[in-house]
C-alpha cells in the first residue's frame, strides 16, 4: 500500500493468513523454503516523497511503524514493528517512491504509519496521484501505478488488500513480467536460429534439441554465475539473480559436444545463435525494467525514466532501456553479417558479436546503481574484449 501525505501517513494493510503447506518439488526447494520465500504475509507499506527540485544529492531516514489490528490480550512482537530505510535522494528527480516489506509478522489488519525525518529540512510527504493530476505530461507514467493498484495512495484509515510475499510489490514493478519477457525472447530467439540455419542448409529436428538443452544449461550457468559473484551468499529461490556472461558460458559448453554428436557445424551453430540471442536480451532487459533489477542510478536529468528497484522508485538514468538498444544494434548487425557471410564465418559472427557487447557493457555498468565489486574489473575486461574483437576482425578480412 502507498501512504498520504502528511506530517505521519497512516493506512490499514491485511496480511494473509497461514500458507498451507507446499510440496518439495514446488519452485526447486524445500516446502519450507518456498513458503517463506513466496508464500509467507509480510506488511508491505510505500511512502512517496519529493525530495524538491534544487541542490545536491542528500539522504534522508523513512521511519515505518505499525501495529496489528484487533489483538485481544498482551501483543506478541510479531503483532507490531518498527523500521526504518534510509535513502540517497536526488533533487529534481521527482516523486519519490519508499517501499518497505516487513516480514515476520502475524497475519491479519494492521495499522501503518511512516514519518520522513530527514536531517536537512527539505524533503516532505506528497501524494503522487495530486501531483501527477496535476501533471499532464507525467500521465504516462500512470502504467506503473494505475488508480485501483494495491499500491496507490490511499487516505487514512482506507484498506488496501492482503499480499503474499510473491505479490507484494512496490509502484513500478510488475509482476511475472521478467518471466514473460524472457520467455518470449526465447521464442524469438529459437525461431530465428532455425530460420539462418535452414538458409544456410542445416536443418532437423536435431538443432533444436540442440538449442534447448543448450538454453537449459545457460539458464544453470546464468544462476551459478550469480551466485559466484555474491560468494555463495544467496538465499530464497532463483526469482531474480542471473548472468548473461554465466548463460553464454553454460550454453557454449553443453552445446559443443550436442552439436559434434549430431554432425552440426559448430562455428556456423553460434553464428546463426548470435542474431537471436541479442534480440531474446533486447526483450529480456524490458523484463529486467519492470521487475526493478539492473537499475541505472537515480538522476535529475530530463532524460531520465520513472523506475524502481523494488525498493526506490525515481527518475533514473534508463540504464535497462540503452542496453536493450545496444543489443538490438548488436543482434541487426549480427544478423547482416551472417546473411553476408554464411557458413564461412566459422564462429566469427558469434565472437565479433559477443566481444563487443562485452566492450560496450562496460560503459553500460557505470550507469548502474550498484557499485562495481572489483575496481580493476573495467580496464581488465575493456582490454582483453577490444584484443578479442580487432583478433576476429583481423581473422574473418583474411577470411
Amino acid at each position: 500500500m502507498s501512504l498520504p501525505a502528511g506530517p505521519a501517513a497512516h493506512g490499514r494493510v491485511e496480511v494473509p493468513g497461514p500458507a498451507s503447506p507446499v510440496p518439495p518439488s514446488a519452485g526447486g526447494g524445500s516446502a519450507d523454503g518456498f513458503e517463506h520465500e513466496v508464500l509467507r504475509p509480510v506488511v508491505t507499506a510505500t511512502y512517496w516523497i519529493d525530495p524538491g527540485e534544487h541542490g545536491v544529492p542528500y539522504e534522508s531516514v523513512i521511519r515505518f511503524s505499525g501495529r496489528r489490528a484487533g489483538v485481544t490480550g498482551k501483543p506478541s512482537p510479531s503483532d507490531r514493528f518498527e523500521h526504518e530505510e534510509t535513502v540517497r535522494l536526488v533533487p529534481g528527480s521527482g516523486p519519490v517512491a519508499v517501499t518497505t516489506r516487513v516480514a515476520d509478522v502475524n497475519a491479519g489488519e494492521w495499522l501503518v504509519k511512516a514519518r520522513p525525518a530527514d536531517r536537512h529540512g527539505r524533503a516532505r510527504a506528497i501524494d503522487p496521484d495530486r501531483l501527477l493530476d496535476g501533471a499532464r505530461s507525467r500521465r504516462g507514467m500512470r502504467v506503473l501505478w494505475p488508480k485501483g493498484n494495491p499500491v496507490a495512495p490511499s487516505g487514512p484509515g482506507t484498506r488496501a488488500p492482503s499480499r503474499l510475499a510473491a505479490l507484494a510489490t512496490a509502484p513500478g514493478i510488475i509482476t511475472g513480467s521478467w518471466a514473460g519477457l524472457v520467455a518470449a525472447g526465447v521464442a524469438v530467439a529459437l525461431a530465428v536460429l532455425v530460420a539462418l540455419l535452414s538458409g544456410v542448409g542445416v536443418g532437423g529436428g536435431s538443432v533444436l534439441v540442440v538449442a534447448v538443452v543448450a538454453s537449459l544449461a545457460g539458464a544453470a550457468g546464468a544462476r551459478g554465475w550469480y551466485v559466484m559473484l555474491q560468494r555463495g551468499k544467496v538465499s530464497g529461490l532463483p526469482t531474480r539473480g542471473l548472468c548473461i556472461q554465466g548463460f553464454i558460458a553454460g550454453a557454449v559448453v553443453a552445446g559443443i559436444p550436442g552439436l559434434l554428436l549430431a554432425g552440426i557445424p559448430v562455428g556456423t551453430f553460434f553464428d546463426a545463435a548470435a542474431p537471436g540471442v541479442f534480440f531474446a536480451m533486447a526483450i529480456g532487459r524490458q523484463g529486467c525494467f519492470f521487475t526493478g533489477c539492473c537499475a541505472g542510478r537515480p538522476t535529475g536529468s530530463r532524460w531520465g525514466i520513472w523506475s524502481s528497484d523494488g525498493r526506490i522508485g525515481a527518475r533514473r538514468i534508463p540504464a535497462q532501456q540503452l542496453e536493450s538498444l545496444v543489443c538490438l544494434l548488436i543482434g541487426a548487425a549480427a544478423l547482416v553479417a551472417f546473411l553476408r557471410f554464411g557458413r564461412p564465418a566459422g564462429g566469427a559472427v558469434f565472437i565479433g558479436a559477443l566481444a563487443a557487447y562485452t566492450l560496450a557493457r562496460q560503459a553500460l555498468l557505470a550507469l548502474r546503481a550498484e557499485p562495481r565489486r572489483w575496481a580493476l574489473a573495467r580496464p581488465v575486461t575493456i582490454a582483453a574484449t577490444a584484443t578479442a574483437l580487432l583478433a576476429d576482425i583481423l581473422i574473418a578480412a583474411m577470411r
